[in-house]
């Protein structure tokens, strides 16, 4: 397992065999690109800390035992304020760190068009 280094915090992944499963470390007051995905919709499982959530139209804090489901397509971002949090992520579909579509991006990484 590695852990790959961002400019919001990081992630490891643990599983990439029919499913993608990753833990993600968002630092304080920081946020994920305003994203979609064209081909795999992911699951949240809030882990540990304090993390907000922006799902479609749906936005709010991070509850343990709730399950967040981003479906394809759907425009979605997570973020802290003070404290920092964790996740697990689950992806199903046709997983690629490049099938991200970014609307709006913190650290200039946003697509243009």
């Amino acid at each position: 397992m590695k852990r790959i280094k961002k400019p919001w915090g990081n992630f490891t992944t643990l599983w990439k065999e029919g499913a993608n499963i990753k833990i993600i470390e968002v630092k304080p007051k920081s946020r994920l690109s305003l994203q979609s995905h064209k081909f795999r919709e992911e699951f949240w499982f809030l882990l540990s800390g304090e993390l907000w959530y922006l799902i479609g139209r749906k936005k709010g804090k991070m509850k343990k035992g709730i399950v967040y489901q981003i479906p394809r397509r759907t425009k979605h971002r997570l973020w802290a304020n003070k404290t920092g949090g964790r996740i697990i992520e689950v992806s199903l579909g046709k997983f690629d760190e490049k099938d991200i579509i970014r609307y709006e991006d913190d650290y200039g990484r946003a697509d243009s068009g």
